[in-house]
């Protein structure tokens, strides 16, 4: 069956949907509720705000069955995620960052609760008690700040309230999947208020090590814990308190490596690989190999203050975050001790704090001020195994690297209505920069560094330190119209500074800053009261954006800057309420977007060198990738969901579906191999909502059991293939008070 038949298949149950019963077309008596959202740092209307954002509240997330970054990106045309177990990848209309260690920064930035994340590890757990999530695409400089320059996403929690609420849920569901989460709120005084979360989700592995004694490697443990207080000290003034715990285990996409070829080197040496989506073939058997050794964690703790003074509202927040995160892992995928990660430790302490100013009198002008801090400071550490010097027990170091950073930015956006239909916001942000790395052989005292093969890479310590700086402006101009909708024009910039590839790399350049130019065209409208839209069309100019892939031949995953690229696009959202029972949502995105000279972006292991002109680098041989797609830039991606409520019964069926694109290129053109074939997720939720609060919920994901990939890699001399999940079901029983 191909794509084309799937999708047709797809639409036509999706539509049939509507026909579970008589009423399900008739005339709707209801109309679209308003959406508020906070994108541009104050409450409007979703058709009120000149943004191209995509909203997903707190029901929605359950309908679609998202508990994770990675089901956001199911929903999100435009938008990928793939977890590998270390470093979570995410791409916005291309940009994005493959790997984010000492040195390197993501590209699409995330906050939760307005706390920036800084490290790529903070957004792989999960997700609890949410009110709603904001997509917001495009260069958010202005108002977000950096490493926006793909766009940010936002996770906003359900605010402590003044009355006694709260949920209860269990789950099971096959391959031991275990699931537990509750909310309580709870007024302790008439001006003080406890809200405390908790989930945990635990589920064996999806692949069996064919390898005698071998782990499975890839089972899921995860929890979050987070408790928030509430004081409002006045009328006019609140404080709250938050503490955010959480840890996982998901090795699901990092340890269980598959390789759809054989690594050469490691079948000769007496090794075992699998090329099945079940199985994997990993010895892990060393000591310092062992998958149940440290999780992934994270603590952060938040002060906010809100107040207004007159027709002023002033809000500042100061937040500190700790990360931890160590794996193991088979990196070649077979059995013979080639190449094996002994320890990956990736640690960060992050500091943010906030100052923001607005106005609050209902005229014609209305603005925010304002300035952000952010601290940060990650020490890393990449150590291997090598095989074939000594049957994978001998100790070999990729680096050690501490990795700092200090930026500060100053801010401003003022709105003026012009007229009853034109309204004109300009903005702007400067930010400021100063990172530093110094890196060298690993220091793990458990290993001297004169018993450690030290790579090339790292032979020697080294030390650099750069400041960046950059002025960023916005200018829209929207227009009004009498149907409850908006057209708006933005032009904006955007920047991320620049970086380094280290540990990894010694001496390497410096990463030159990323930029962007941006003209978007909105359209927004309820078109009745039954049918609303979300629109835009857009131009992105980047230049010297920061490109993350494997050099081949090397085993290195390196970041280096294409000197252009082009991202032209559309896209939309569509509701439409068909009846009182029935809702159709259908979301979709076509993309054009390439590199427009890339001179070193393809590239092949070299095997002449001598008197040979491009063999240059890595002794490899180079071909500009100008014209080649933005790697993980689907041409046209699409969400559908059909959602069915009747009394105490509630249907959602929803298919994701992603056109073809490159994880990685090495030839010109990209290799097939690295490709990601065209696929559509297919997944469903029902649930019976009984008296009392309690309801019972049968929900399944990937229900075509589609074959599709995490991620694919070729370096040094393997090819590394992480399938996504399989079918998985499962069943709720919630309380709700």
């Amino acid at each position: 069956m191909n794509s084309l038949q799937r999708i047709s298949q797809v639409i036509v149950l999706l539509l049939s949907f509507s026909f579970i019963s008589t009423n399900t077309l008739a005339q709707s008596t209801k109309t679209l509720e308003e959406i508020i959202i906070t994108s541009q740092k104050k409450e409007e209307s979703l058709l009120d705000s000149a943004i191209d954002v995509s909203v997903f509240s707190g029901e929605d997330l359950q309908k679609y069955a998202v508990s994770d970054m990675s089901g956001v990106a199911l929903v999100t045309p435009g938008l990928t995620f793939q977890n590998t177990g270390v470093w979570a990848q995410i791409y916005l209309r291309g940009v994005g960052t493959r790997v984010s260690q000492a040195g390197l920064d993501t590209g699409v930035a995330v906050y939760v609760d307005d706390r920036y994340v800084g490290r790529q590890s903070g957004v792989m757990f999960d997700m609890a008690d949410v009110s709603r999530i904001e997509v917001l695409k495009g260069p958010q400089g202005v108002l977000f700040g950096r490493n926006s320059t793909g766009g940010a996403i936002r996770v906003i929690s359900n605010p402590v309230s003044d009355e006694v609420e709260g949920n209860f849920t269990v789950g099971l569901g096959d391959y031991d999947y275990k699931h537990m989460s509750g909310t309580l709120n709870v007024p302790v005084t008439d001006s003080f208020a406890l809200r405390a979360s908790v989930q945990t989700r635990e589920r064996d592995g999806f692949k069996e090590n064919i390898i005698p004694g071998g782990y499975d490697y890839d089972d899921l443990d995860s929890t979050l814990a987070r408790i928030r207080a509430k004081w409002d000290v006045s009328d006019t003034t609140s404080l709250e308190f938050s503490h955010l715990f959480a840890s996982i285990k998901d090795l699901a996409n990092m340890g269980a490596v598959s390789a759809d070829s054989g690594n050469a080197r490691g079948i000769v040496l007496g090794g075992i690989t699998t090329t099945k989506r079940d199985e994997i073939a990993s010895s892990s058997t060393g000591p310092d190999l062992n998958p149940e050794g440290p999780k992934h964690y994270m603590f952060s703790t938040g002060l906010r203050l809100d107040t207004s003074i007159n027709d002023i509202n002033v809000v500042a927040y100061v937040n500190d975050s700790r990360n931890d995160e160590r794996r193991w892992g088979d990196y070649d995928g077979n059995s013979f001790n080639d190449i094996e990660v002994a320890m990956t430790e990736n640690k960060s302490e992050e500091t943010g704090a906030g100052l923001e100013i607005s106005s609050d009198n209902g005229g014609p002008l209305s603005w925010i001020v304002g300035l952000n801090y952010f601290d940060q400071e990650v020490n890393y550490d990449f150590d291997l195994r090598i095989g074939a010097i000594g049957g994978g027990n001998v100790p070999a170091s990729t680096g050690w690297g501490t990795y700092n950073l200090d930026t500060y930015g100053i801010f401003a956006s003022f709105d003026y209505e012009m007229s009853d239909k034109w309204t004109l916001t300009v903005g702007g942000r400067y930010t400021n920069e100063e990172k530093d790395v110094h890196w060298r052989a690993s220091s793990y005292p458990e290993y001297a560094q004169n018993e450690r093969l030290t790579l090339a890479a790292a032979l020697l310590p080294n030390k650099a330190a750069e400041e960046w700086s950059s002025f960023d402006p916005k200018v829209t101009l929207t227009y009004n119209l009498e149907n409850n909708g908006i057209i708006y024009a933005t032009y904006a910039t955007g920047f991320k500074s620049g970086g380094y590839n280290a540990p990894t790399r010694q001496g390497g350049e410096v990463l030159e800053p990323e930029e962007i130019m941006m003209i978007e065209l909105g359209y927004k409208a309820d078109l009745t009261d039954t049918l609303r839209i979300t629109s835009s069309f857009f131009m992105y100019d980047y230049e010297d954006l920061q490109v993350t892939r494997a050099a081949v031949g090397t085993g290195t995953v390196t970041t280096e800057n294409a000197t252009d690229s082009e991202v032209m696009g559309a896209d939309f959202d569509l509701t439409w309420l068909v009846s009182d029972s029935f809702t159709l949502r259908f979301g979709g995105e076509i993309l054009d977007a390439e590199y427009e000279d890339f001179e070193t972006g393809s590239r092949v292991a070299n095997t002449i060198l001598t008197g040979d002109p491009d063999a240059v680098g890595y002794g490899l041989r180079f071909f500009n990738a100008k014209g080649h797609s933005l790697l993980r830039a689907a041409d046209s991606s699409f969400f559908l969901a059909a959602n069915y409520e009747s009394g105490p019964i509630s249907v959602n069926l929803n298919y994701s579906w992603t056109d073809e694109y490159y994880f990685d290129f090495v030839l010109d053109p990209a290799s097939d191999s690295l490709r990601q074939k065209s696929h559509g997720i297919l997944n469903a939720r029902t649930t019976y909502s009984g008296a009392s609060g309690w309801s019972m919920s049968l929900w399944g994901k990937n229900l075509t059991d589609e074959v599709y990939l995490n991620d694919s890699v070729i370096a040094g001399t393997n090819q590394r293939i992480n399938y996504a999940h399989p079918r998985t079901w499962g069943v709720d029983l919630s309380y709700e008070f």
